[in-house]
């Protein structure tokens, strides 16, 4: 509306007729007195219209409130990017007059708030297997099933509605059992580290290894580059064996990386299940819905049912070995550690 392109330059330039018209919009509606509306009217007043000479859309002036452009910014697939373009107002008035915009919309946050539906996509009925819905009625959260899967079964489903707050009585039960005590877990991450330390040094001595054995082929490719030059070998010998070595070559660079990465790949994954597993209990207890949900994911993957308003699942590994060790009160014990990638 206020930018042309200069076809010499390849810029957009600002039109000098309208930009003060345009600004002039943009200080109106900053104030709040005037209307979409009202802009639709002031813009026909100085002559602004669409194609075919009747006022401009609503959307139209909405998308101009919203758009970066005018401030010196310009949004491309999505993302906004600073131009260098002539800016014709200040990112102040173009945040008051969005801020107006907001406050005004039927959607606004600052008039209907979206209240997060916590627990959608943790949960399936346990009568057809369709997923579990939620939707609002009378300012509480209600979760229940789509009906939407096996078209028998769903004829049959009659489980009834759970509120939010009842299911997460259910959530934090299941959860409370995965916990280990923070003596336990700081014992267990104390070993970790030192199982850490023991593979670096050992990785270390194996790596030094390799290289040496790398360094011997680099001599043997040399030698046979001089015997083919020295004309001691046909090119078709020398071709041969140089892929042989290279090959070999390779081969002991991508084991000697991987061994100074670390031999202890999977300790990682290991000690971050053992921060969890520490931090379950408070999380069941104290934990908001979203990190009650976030936690339930990992310890039951998509394992979790609802069954007459009762939140049911098994869970999956390494979480069952802390029900397994029952004879540990149902935690798993500081020594022995393991390689446990599984379900991690």
């Amino acid at each position: 509306m206020t930018y042309v392109n200069d076809y010499r330059t390849k810029r957009i330039i600002v039109d000098r007729e309208r930009a003060p018209i345009v600004k002039e919009a943009f200080e109106r509606y900053a104030t709040g007195k005037v209307t979409l509306d009202d802009l639709r009217h002031f813009f026909a007043d100085h002559n602004i219209r669409s194609r075919n000479g009747k006022l401009l859309c609503r959307a139209l002036i909405t998308n101009m409130l919203s758009n970066p452009v005018y401030y010196g910014h310009f949004r491309y697939v999505g993302e906004v990017y600073e131009g260098t373009h002539e800016p014709l107002i200040s990112k102040q008035l173009a945040d008051q007059a969005q801020a107006v915009l907001k406050k005004r919309y039927k959607w606004s946050p600052f008039v209907m708030p979206v209240k997060p539906k916590a627990f959608l996509g943790l949960l399936r009925c346990s009568t057809c297997g369709g997923a579990i819905t939620a939707e609002i009625q009378k300012g509480h959260t209600y979760y229940r099933c789509t009906k939407k899967s096996n078209a028998a079964l769903r004829l049959l489903c009659r489980q009834p509605y759970i509120r939010e707050e009842d299911l997460t009585v259910e959530i934090s039960d299941l959860l409370k059992p995965y916990s280990l005590p923070a003596e336990w877990a700081d014992e267990m991450l104390t070993r970790v580290k030192e199982e850490k330390k023991q593979s670096a040094r050992s990785g270390a001595v194996m790596a030094e290894q390799k290289r040496r054995e790398i360094e011997k082929i680099n001599l043997r490719l040399q030698t046979l580059l001089d015997s083919f030059l020295d004309g001691i070998i046909d090119r078709e010998t020398y071709v041969t064996e140089k892929a042989k070595r290279m090959s070999q070559k390779k081969s002991l660079e991508e084991q000697s990386s991987a061994l100074l990465k670390g031999r202890s790949n999977w300790l990682e994954p290991f000690q971050s299940w053992i921060l969890t597993a520490r931090n379950a209990g408070e999380i069941a207890v104290s934990g908001s819905p979203q990190e009650k949900k976030a936690l339930a994911q990992k310890v039951f993957g998509s394992n979790l049912v609802l069954d007459c308003k009762k939140a049911r699942g098994s869970c999956v590994k390494p979480w069952s070995y802390l029900l397994d060790n029952s004879s540990n009160g149902g935690m798993v014990p500081a020594t022995g550690i393991e390689p446990v990638t599984s379900g991690l």
